[in-house]
This record gives C-alpha cells, structure tokens and sequence, in this order.
C-alpha cells in the first residue's frame, strides 16, 4: 500500500529570509565574523533555492506581455546568476561579504514578489518597464528595421507604446525624486 504524499511546498518563512538578509544590509548591522558570514552565505543560498522554484511558478501564471512578469523574471534570473557565483577566493573578507550582500539583496526581491500577490516590483516600475521593451523590441522585425546608415525606420506600434511606458516610468521617478 503507497501512502500519497502531496506535492505541496510550505509557504516560504518570509520574516526569517527577511531576518537573515537584514543581517548584512541593515543600515547598522555590524561585519560578521568570517564564520558567521559563512552561516549566513549558506543560510541565503538555501533561501534562494527555495525562493526561485516559488516565485518563477507564480510568475509564470501572469501575462505574457505583463510587466509584473518580465520584472519578477528578471528578479529570479538575476538570482540565478547569484546562485551560480563563487565569492572571491582572496583572504580579504570584502569580496566574500560582496557575494554575501548580493545573495541577500536577491531575497529581499524575491521575498517581496513571493509576498505581493501581483507580483509588481515594489520599487522599480521603471525597470520594468524597461523590460518590456527589451523584451519586445529585440525580436520584432518592424521594431529591428534601420535604414543604409543604420537608422532605425522601423515603425512598430507594440515598440511604440512600450517606449512610452518607459519614458512615462522614468519621468514619475525623476518628478517624485524632486529631481
């Protein structure tokens, strides 16, 4: 007789990958000792690889063309890529803290998409945005056309209206910044 098991993950423990990752990007927090920074490195990591199946999952339900999509995409991308990275082998504990700092940064994100249902970067409409249009414009042969010189004469609605997003993003920022 086979007991079945379900499949379902538990809920992330958002307040202590939050908790951990304060430890190093708290505005006070203190430099851990070679040890702790090595607990912490592998605390991160094992939040990471938890966090990323979770929130790429979710993600992947969201419209294809949405930004909430391409931002928290990008986000688990990224995250991969800290995954995959090997701290400096130097003795300075600054190329070890670095890689510990970007790990922490990485669940922060991930902990905030995890956590907002729509999955819309917090803090960065305007990347996203630009995503989009990174995602869009490059395989779009209206948007690819250039002319002899290399002038772009493509005319691509799509591209259009994403551009404008984007310049619409950037400007709230600079205007809410006081810039």
């Amino acid at each position: 007789m086979t007991a079945s098991k379900s499949k379902t993950a538990p809920p992330l423990d958002l307040e202590t990958m939050r908790a951990c990752a304060d430890r190093l990007l708290a505005n006070n927090a203190e430099v851990p000792s070679p040890e702790q920074l090595e607990t912490l490195t592998l605390q991160l990591h094992g939040h990471l690889i938890l966090a990323v199946p979770e929130v790429e999952s979710a993600v992947l339900a969201l419209p294809e063309d949405g930004v909430a999509r391409a931002c928290a995409l990008f986000c688990v991308g990224e995250a991969r890529l800290r995954l995959s990275a090997q701290p400096g082998r130097n003795l300075f504990a600054r190329g070890r803290t670095a890689h510990a700092q970007r790990l922490a940064r990485s669940v922060r994100t991930l902990c905030d998409h995890y956590e907002n249902e729509d999955h819309q970067c917090p803090n960065a409409p305007e990347r996203a945005a630009y995503l989009r249009m990174l995602l869009h414009c490059p395989g779009c042969p209206d948007c690819r056309t250039v002319d002899d010189n290399g002038e772009a004469v493509g005319s691509c609605v799509t591209g259009d209206r994403l551009y404008e997003e984007y310049r619409q993003a950037r400007r709230s920022r600079v205007l809410g910044s006081g810039l």
